[in-house]
């Protein structure tokens, strides 16, 4: 008997950019609505990140998890204006980490320590959990509302994708699997990407146990299941096995900071007249650099003494 082709067409979500190589998040539903499910690739951002930051493989490896989990995460932003800062302060060598997530799929972040040494858990098998070691993980939302919403748990294993599948069992109440990886080849991310996938109200405790067999057994590395081919499409088919899933959309992602010499100059301007104006002094100027990016914004004295003059006049 003929064998016949897959419908690729089937495989390709609403939305989904044409070009294979591009990084974009997939939205899907399966179980007759009963599980919500989300896939990214993610190795355009990853690449970005390690060309800013610079940062040594282990810390490639858990920035990389770390802003995709993050992005998962930050889905429910829809405003906007509406942002997500996600923070691991830990005692590991990396020191901690931090990301911020915008509802268009932007995300940016940094790592507090770029080069630590290098640990494996098999060759080839970066251990991140011993570069993040003990710590917590904090979520904040911000909805443009009076207060902001806060959450945050102890890490359990510093991998990032225990970690926020523990966030969000505790702090959301709501059951998840996830999965996060980061292949580093020649020097480079060659494969990044992750799933996200989360049990709606109404789903019996036999679908519960499907998945989470599902989880625990033995599922492929999502980076090799990238590496295979596979799009974030086929990755959530292959996982959750329901012929009826259905993919509802797809949207772009990418690494964004949003700095700008505006911004650096109002964060100038809260240190206070005083402290301009001895700021001023310096014959060299102001060098300030962003966090994010790594982009330096140079202030002149002449400038720095303008700001001051702007406080003292509308004092």
């Amino acid at each position: 008997m003929e064998n016949k082709p897959i419908d690729e067409t089937f495989y390709r979500a609403p939305g989904a950019p044409m070009n294979k190589e591009e990084d974009y998040i997939v939205h899907a539903t399966a179980f007759g609505g009963k599980v919500r499910a989300l896939a990214i690739r993610s190795t355009q951002l990853c690449k970005d990140a390690l060309r800013i930051h610079k940062t040594s493989p282990v810390a490639t490896a858990a920035l990389g998890r770390f802003l995709t989990g993050s992005l998962f995460l930050a889905d429910s932003l829809k405003g906007d204006q509406d942002t997500q800062t996600t923070n691991i302060r830990c005692k590991g060598p990396l020191q901690g980490m931090t990301a911020v997530c915008e509802g268009k799929g932007n995300v940016r972040g940094y790592v507090n320590e770029p080069i630590v040494e290098n640990a494996y858990l098999r060759p080839g098998k970066l251990d991140v959990g011993s570069a993040v070691g003990e710590g917590i993980l904090t979520v904040i939302r911000d909805y443009g509302l009076k207060e902001p919403y806060v959450g945050s748990v102890e890490l359990i294993s510093g991998e990032i994708a225990e970690d926020f599948t523990y966030y969000l069992a505790v702090s959301e109440q709501t059951p998840s699997v996830m999965s996060l990886g980061v292949l580093l080849e020649d020097e480079t991310v060659s494969h990044a990407g992750g799933f996200l996938i989360q049990v709606m109200p109404g789903a019996d405790d036999e679908l519960i146990t499907y998945l989470e067999a599902r989880a625990g057994g033995n599922f492929p590395d999502v980076t090799f299941l990238l590496r295979e081919g596979l799009s974030p499409e086929h990755i959530l088919d292959m996982f959750l096995g329901d012929p009826n899933i259905v993919y509802l959309s797809a949207s772009p992602i990418g690494y964004h900071c949003n700095c700008s010499r505006d911004r650096m100059e109002r964060n100038l301007i809260t240190l206070g007249e005083k402290e301009l104006r001895d700021l001023s002094e310096d014959e060299d100027g102001v060098h300030l650099a962003c966090h994010f990016c790594d982009k330096t914004y140079t202030f002149s004295r002449e400038e720095m003494t303008r700001l001051a003059d702007g406080i003292s006049h509308n004092s």
